[in-house]
């Protein structure tokens, strides 16, 4: 029997969360039913290995699935992940997957000192990627031979591999007698893919909506209370876009007694039934706000302040608690240069929650402003990835790092709310 262990690596900053590795339960559900033994290694956990005398395969994880969307450009902990592989099972093949495998194949291979690398979705690469590696052809490199593995089918496939995973090591936002806190917190990913195009984000699952069954989903939240998870957040990029599904799963929700967020954007909050979100369970929503003069920044997200101050009131008055997403140094970003995102941040009703603006392979930010900032020609490593946001960052008209400073010291910083629950 082939043996395979998924490794996550540290990560590279300090957060306030630490979220299920969804997509390493979904790939592991489906090479156990292949006949593949499978353990997991999230060595933000524990620093040493699961008890496994051998390892055939060593599948490493480069962002697991709520770090797709803003995966690290710092490959430093996955290199470390990989030299622990090496000694600790040095006859294993070690595969790479994640969104740096799919952007920067080659490079991602050379630079982590893998055999293979396996392009797609994580848990689609993860499983295709095993199945030819066991399948008995010669297999070296970069997987597939062109293009990327196709998305998995997960209404038909085994529910994730809970058991695997310690589900009450995982935290994210949740309540409690009103007040929010870091609490053990599972995770859902029921609609994958996003219709809107804003330049600096990167869309790991797409741009076309693929919905799983509201079933399947309501499969997944039952197999997750019954191992002691009673808040989630749904990953979902645009929670409430989907004409059908969320409608339909939020009338399931309504009387089984989870609590959960999401995250969604100011236009479709304005649109929907935030009322029936409430009674479905749901007590903290994130915006993608960015800054309250986005609309001015050209990167494709036209929303004006007055509808996302608009958005945080629906949620505030059906009783869901507004978190917004801030970003740092978009395009001439006016809040940025005059330091107004300082003060509209301070304001908010709810909490914020803070990103620096990262060039990321994948997006048309960076291919629109990478060659340049890296002297005209395209970077073909991640140390000359990295170099564009820090040449990018250096010649910001003021210093993000200040503000960084001036805003993670507000009290309605998710950070210092974790802190003080």
């Amino acid at each position: 029997m082939t043996t395979v262990c998924f490794v996550v690596a540290d990560d590279e900053f300090e957060r306030d969360f630490l979220q299920l590795p969804l997509d390493i339960a979904n790939a592991a559900a489906i090479l156990r039913q292949d006949g593949v033994q499978v353990t997991v290694w999230d060595r933000r956990l524990s620093a040493e290995p699961p008890p496994a005398d051998t390892v055939d395969i060593a599948v490493v994880v480069t962002a697991i699935a709520d770090r797709a969307q803003c995966y690290p450009l710092d490959l430093r902990p996955v290199r470390t992940a990989v030299e622990q592989v090496r000694r600790t099972w040095p006859r294993a093949t070690v595969v790479a997957v994640g969104p740096h495998a799919t952007q920067l194949p080659t490079a991602t291979r050379r630079e982590l000192g893998v055999d293979n690398v396996a392009r797609g979705e994580t848990d689609s690469a993860a499983v295709h990627g095993v199945r030819d590696m066991i399948s008995g052809r010669p297999v070296l490199g970069e997987l597939p031979l062109t293009g990327t593995y196709p998305p998995l089918d997960l209404d038909e496939a085994p529910l994730p591999a809970y058991d695997l995973l310690d589900m009450t090591a995982y935290t994210a936002e949740t309540f409690s007698d009103g007040r929010v806190r870091r609490g053990p917190c599972g995770m859902v990913l029921g609609v994958r893919g996003c219709t809107y195009g804003c330049t600096f984000c990167h869309l790991p699952f797409g741009t076309r909506m693929r919905p799983q069954s509201v079933h399947r989903t309501l499969a997944e939240i039952d197999a997750m209370r019954e191992r002691g998870v009673d808040s989630l957040f749904f990953l979902d990029y645009v929670f409430g876009l989907h004409p059908h599904y969320y409608k339909d799963l939020c009338a399931e929700l309504a009387g089984r007694d989870i609590g959960w967020s999401g995250q969604s954007r100011a236009e479709v909050v304005l649109r929907q039934d935030v009322d029936q979100w409430a009674a479905a369970g749901c007590n903290g929503m994130w915006l993608g706000a960015e800054s309250p003069s986005v609309a001015e920044t050209g990167v494709g997200k036209r929303v004006p302040a007055e509808k996302i101050d608009a958005a945080i009131r629906k949620l505030s008055t059906a009783g869901i608690t507004p978190f917004a997403f801030i970003l740092l140094g978009l395009p001439g970003d006016p809040a940025c240069l005059s330091g107004e995102v300082v003060d509209w941040a301070a304001a908010l009703p709810g909490y914020f929650g803070l990103n620096q603006l990262f060039l990321r392979p994948g997006t048309p930010l960076y291919d629109e402003l990478a060659a340049d900032v890296n002297g005209g020609t395209p970077p073909t490593t991640w140390a000359e990835v990295e170099a564009v946001t820090r040449r990018y960052r250096e010649r910001y008209p003021v210093s993000l790092d200040d503000l960084w400073e001036r805003l993670v010291k507000l009290p309605n910083y998710i950070g210092n709310a974790m802190a003080a629950a």
